[in-house]
């Protein structure tokens, strides 16, 4: 803050030193002190409807406000920030140089659900304190607005694929978060990779929605080693595991998955012979960096052919620095592709992997960079 106010000084200093000479009749620049400085106010809004509809529609939403007054009449740059109990002050957007934002609704709900943003459950309401920030640049003094309050009433929104929602004492018993794919349309069943990493014992149960709204599903737990709905919690392992769950025959199996994470083919097909990702507990993602001169590759699980995944676009088949890509059990991707789900990298280089899941579309996704 000191180092802010030291060179808010010097360009106040500045602004006088011009206004003194002032040679050719400009107009003299005014400033006024720091305590008369104003911050802006977050005009108030009304529910949010984050539905099915504003969702398909690719509707918008406004965030506005009234004007800053940093005691210069220049250009304020705006950032509005949203708090949820598991993710304080989240940055939706900086940058900003009107008194308005408008952001769609498809970005908003990732925005509102994704586990690296906000993490609100779906299918409820939540009131989140909203503020905006102001400043005239990077380094500059910053005012900050009085939070007011924003609900945002966030349907089960529907990508296409039904899910089958994992819910336990590792995600804190969270309805719709960790969720496994329907592998089929309407063939209720369901399979997936579920980050189950905790500290103490593990139960789980599934949650099944057959519709976007606020009213839970049914839950389904053991009755007699078969999957029954108000069946008993099932005991599952405290680390990532592969879980399939058909509600049909009331079949299902959590295998553990707590062998190395690789890039199975940068180092040849001989799996110890080829990179690891390592857990990152604070990101809850498998991250590692690696080199790529040529070949095809996919991530395999367990030193296993058994756990090996990939992409399931053709289009995702070449990737580049800056690619996301979601990754799925080869024998999904596979049927869609007619054939292994190796990939390739578009130029020779280091690179740095990260695997993670991401809740507002409950897929896990593979990140590609290049080290600089």
């Amino acid at each position: 803050m000191r180092m802010k106010r030291i060179q808010y000084c010097l360009l106040l200093a500045a602004a006088a030193l011009f206004a003194a000479c002032d040679p050719n009749g400009l107009e003299i620049v005014k400033t006024s002190p720091e305590s008369q400085f104003s911050a802006p106010k977050v005009n108030t809004m009304g529910t949010v409807q984050v539905s099915q509809k504003n969702y398909d529609d690719n509707g918008e939403v406004t965030f506005s406000w009234e004007k800053a007054d940093l005691g210069m009449p220049t250009e304020l740059s705006y950032s509005i920030y949203l708090s949820s109990p598991s993710h304080p002050d989240m940055c939706l957007v900086s940058g900003v140089t009107q008194t308005q934002y408008v952001i769609d609704y498809k970005t908003l709900y990732a925005k509102l659900v994704g586990e690296s943003n906000l993490g609100l459950s779906k299918g409820a309401s939540h009131t989140v304190p909203c503020y905006v920030t102001a400043s005239m640049g990077d380094g500059y003094y910053t005012v900050k607005s009085e939070p007011v309050q924003v609900t945002f009433d966030i349907a089960r929104i529907s990508t296409g694929i039904n899910m089958l929602y994992v819910s336990g004492a590792f995600n804190g018993n969270h309805p719709d978060r960790d969720g496994i794919e329907e592998t089929e349309s309407g063939g209720k069943a369901y399979q997936g990779l579920v980050n189950m990493k905790s500290s103490g014992a593990n139960s789980v149960k599934f949650l099944e929605y057959t519709y976007s709204g606020k009213n839970e599903g049914d839950a389904w737990g053991d009755d007699g080693g078969s999957l029954k709905v108000g069946g008993a919690a099932i005991e599952a392992p405290a680390e990532l595991a592969y879980v399939r769950a058909d509600l049909n025959t009331g079949t299902y199996s959590i295998t553990k998955l707590d062998g190395p994470v690789r890039l199975c083919g940068l180092g040849g097909w001989s799996f110890r012979n080829n990179p690891e990702l390592v857990y990152n507990a604070a990101e809850k993602a498998w991250i590692g960096e690696a080199d790529y001169t040529s070949g095809s590759f996919r991530m395999s699980i367990n030193d296993s052919w058994g756990f090996t995944f990939g992409p399931k676009r053709a289009a995702d088949l070449t990737v580049r620095d800056g690619s996301d890509i979601k990754m799925y059990h080869n024998d999904i991707s596979k049927k869609i592709l007619g054939g292994d789900a190796n990939f390739k990298i578009a130029s020779a280089g280091r690179y740095r992997f990260k695997l993670y899941y991401e809740s507002a579309d409950c897929t896990w996704h593979l990140a590609i960079s290049a080290v600089k």
